[in-house]
């Protein structure tokens, strides 16, 4: 195992038992307990959500200001039938 999976893990393990250290110490009941993680739970699903389609309309900007709307850049140009069929 490379060193910084080993590193990651332990990390996880270590979030994970201060996490239910937390929770097994707390002066609050089970049922006060999984409310709290139901409600922070759902907040962050929310944020994350809003994120996500704040930097979804980013780049949908982005790319519509970046590129030409090739309409628009090609309405001036006027071909024959003849330059067309040649090309073709």
């Amino acid at each position: 195992m490379s060193r910084g999976l080993g590193t990651l893990l332990t990390g996880i393990a270590a979030f994970a038992g201060g996490v239910v250290a937390g929770l097994l110490l707390t002066p609050k009941s089970g049922k006060e307990n999984r409310q709290w993680i139901e409600d922070k739970s759902h907040r962050i699903l929310e944020d994350g959500e809003k994120k996500i389609g704040e930097v979804s309309k980013n780049i949908k900007r982005s790319v519509k200001d970046n590129l030409p709307d090739l309409y628009e850049a090609t309405e001036l140009l006027h071909f024959e039938d003849e330059e067309l069929e040649e090309d073709a």
